[in-house]
């Protein structure tokens, strides 16, 4: 019988190779036998498949790793599948009768341009149910999307983004998203692009000498005020997760960490996923984020934007000059430490996260049931 709480199966971390067929679905199992399992890939987002074609188990490096094949079976769905599809792969127990599943799924999605765009899927609760892959999202600004990763969004059937970033925000990188879909806009301004660059101030940094506690402090600051002053943000992101909740949606801000990260750690909880796994995926963000690309980015935008027109008069005197890469390599990055301030705030000041979310988000019995009913398998 599958243990959910303690499968080796929870720690896999797919890879996929496309190809014009369909893909070869790779994952390292060190500890797994796979004559335990029979294997099935999912439908999701209007996908079909194939029975897998092969299944070999062979050591690389020291470690066993499987390749499943599958193929698409495009004619069924009339859709070109291309290949940031998103597969699920489903594991079911072979030596119970019990229909007990395990289901995983590449957790980062290879978007073109796009980048740190990631399924809060597969994740475990404490009653031993998993969060649905392919229905809740995370990603930085969808400010350079490419005509490939719009078309990703429309297969994973996105109905609703929520956007946690300021108009200014906005208004310098305008979302490109697929016609007729638009987002909800949820102005919160810590932890937005120009907030960060507040840390950058002189007193702060120079460049000769980056103190890294104080700006650890200054993020720390961020997340505590995120849980002390934005109650009404995150209940209209629940209210928008509840109206669309047959359908899917991503979270996002300019970075796709603070505001988001606080935004994951309430909506997990609600689901009844415990705090060390949304700590888990809070962190995933140093692992798939290219700092050095993402620098350049920031130098690019909102450098030259506080120049010029692209903040506001009120925020232009947060960003100094010249742009310091190292301090924002620093800033780019997530330490436990950030979202931890989150944790202990609400611990200290609201009696924990059930009662913060009940009491200070407003969420009832009746929408925790809907959002468990909807975002997790039965």
């Amino acid at each position: 019988m599958i243990d959910l709480n303690q499968s080796a199966l929870t720690d896999i971390d797919l890879s996929i190779i496309p190809s014009a067929e369909g893909w070869q679905i790779r994952w390292q199992c060190e500890s797994i036998d796979i004559n335990q399992y029979s294997i099935c890939c999912e439908q999701l987002a209007g996908q079909n498949f194939s029975d897998p074609i092969a299944l070999s188990v062979f050591a690389e490096a020291g470690e066993q790793s499987i390749e499943l094949t599958y193929v698409m079976l495009q004619a069924a769905t009339g859709i070109t599948v291309n290949a940031y599809s998103h597969p699920v792969i489903n594991f079911l127990d072979s030596d119970t009768a019990v229909n007990q599943r395990l289901r995983v799924a590449p957790r980062l999605l290879p978007m073109s341009v796009t980048a740190n765009f990631r399924d809060y899927g597969g994740q475990l609760t404490a009653d031993g149910r998993q969060v649905v892959w392919g229905k809740l999202f995370r990603t930085g600004h969808m400010g350079e999307m490419s005509d490939a990763d719009k078309q990703v969004l429309q297969q994973l059937n996105i109905q609703a983004i929520c956007d946690f970033r300021r108009a200014d925000e906005m208004a310098r990188q305008p979302s490109q998203l697929p016609e007729g879909l638009v987002p909800t806009a949820i102005s919160i301004s810590p932890g937005s692009a120009t907030d960060l660059f507040s840390a950058l101030n002189n007193e702060y940094v120079n460049d000769d000498h980056i103190d890294e506690t104080i700006i650890d402090n200054f993020m720390q600051d961020i997340n505590c005020d995120l849980v002390i002053s934005h109650q009404a943000s995150y209940r209209k992101m629940f209210d928008t997760l509840i109206a669309n909740a047959n359908s899917s949606s991503i979270i996002h801000c300019s970075a796709g960490k603070d505001r988001t990260g606080f935004g994951g750690l309430l909506m997990l909880s609600a689901l009844g996923v415990n705090a060390e796994c949304i700590m888990e995926d809070y962190l995933r963000t140093n692992e798939y984020v290219d700092i050095a690309k993402e620098v350049e980015r920031w130098a690019v935008s909102y450098y030259a934007a506080s120049e010029s027109k692209g903040l506001d008069d009120k925020h232009k005197g947060k960003v100094k000059s010249p742009f310091n890469r190292k301090a924002i390599a620093i800033i780019l990055r997530v330490k436990a430490s950030y979202l931890q301030a989150a944790m202990d705030t609400i611990d200290s000041r609201y009696g924990g996260v059930d009662r913060y979310l009940r009491e200070e988000i407003g969420l009832t019995e009746g929408e925790l049931g809907l959002l468990r009913d909807c975002y997790l398998y039965s």
